[in-house]
């Protein structure tokens, strides 16, 4: 399946994307198959969100200090000019709230990426069952024997920390640039947010790749070139790790997602482990 080109082309395939973690909950339920590899990244869902649960309730006050100091407080020297001042403020309280929703879900996404580098061995697994289910086989660099399966699964944690210490390079950046450069500040909690919206799709299809030896570089054009799906991927998959009771079943079903939207997108041709798209 080819990306689709023009603005309603994106929107539909945005959309499209966004509806991927659904159907990755549908073939979970479907495919009991899946269900042993899915039993560790499910107890680290629950771990990442009681985890980040915690780090935001100890951290909250901190949060919002920072996410109020980042809009300004009019002020009023006349009873006329609360006409104006009064929605100014309603405004900056509303828009500091949702600043802290967005560093909040930056969080998650944060518990959640440290979750995924202790399970990519099992997150490896897992996309790989899931390819040969939709495909019914799976495209991989030949790895046979006991030494092979080693090899795969040192390689799952060394993308993983890999992928989880460039997210972490954009983000201290993004931190610093937002805290030192004056008026960085009303940009970097929106740009925080947009990292982790092109950060989840480049993750949980990660593992698909890495199978193939798709290189980093190529990955980050391949986000570029799919904006669209990347986007709605990213945040349907931020929506999903936001959802109370919802959030517990993150990690499989990204995971799952994620290898759907690496076969329905897959690598350009001549690029390293470009293959032919399947539409799951």
């Amino acid at each position: 399946m080819s990306a689709a080109r023009g603005p309603l082309g994106e929107v539909g395939s945005a959309a499209r994307s966004f509806a991927l973690p659904a159907a990755a909950l549908r073939l979970l339920l479907r495919e009991r198959r899946l269900w042993p590899l899915a039993a560790l990244p499910l107890l680290l869902s629950v771990a990442a969100v009681v985890g980040a649960a915690a780090g935001v309730l100890t951290w909250s006050g901190e949060i919002r200090a920072f996410a109020s100091g980042l809009l300004p407080v009019p002020g009023a020297e006349t009873w006329y000019a609360w006409l104006w001042v009064g929605p100014l403020r309603a405004l900056s309280f509303l828009l500091g709230v949702a600043l802290f929703a967005a560093l909040a879900a930056v969080a998650v996404v944060a518990a959640f990426a440290l979750a995924s580098l202790v399970a990519s061995p099992f997150h490896d697994a897992l996309a790989r069952r899931v390819e040969e289910i939709v495909t019914g086989r799976v495209e991989a660099l030949n790895e046979p024997g006991l030494a092979g399966l080693l090899r795969q699964a040192s390689r799952a944690v060394r993308e993983e920390a890999r992928r989880l210490g460039f997210f972490a390079a954009l983000w201290l950046s993004v931190g610093a640039v937002g805290t030192l450069v004056p008026g960085g500040q009303l940009l970097a909690a929106p740009a925080l947010l947009l990292l982790s919206l092109l950060f989840l799709p480049l993750d949980y299809a990660g593992y698909t790749f890495d199978r193939r030896g798709v290189p980093f570089a190529e990955r980050r054009r391949w986000v570029r070139r799919h904006l669209g799906p990347a986007l709605g991927f990213g945040a349907a998959a931020l929506l999903l790790c936001a959802v109370p009771g919802l959030n517990l079943l993150a990690l499989p079903v990204l995971v799952v997602a994620g290898t759907l939207l690496a076969l329905r997108y897959p690598v350009r041709a001549g690029a390293p482990g470009a293959g032919t798209a399947t539409s799951p």
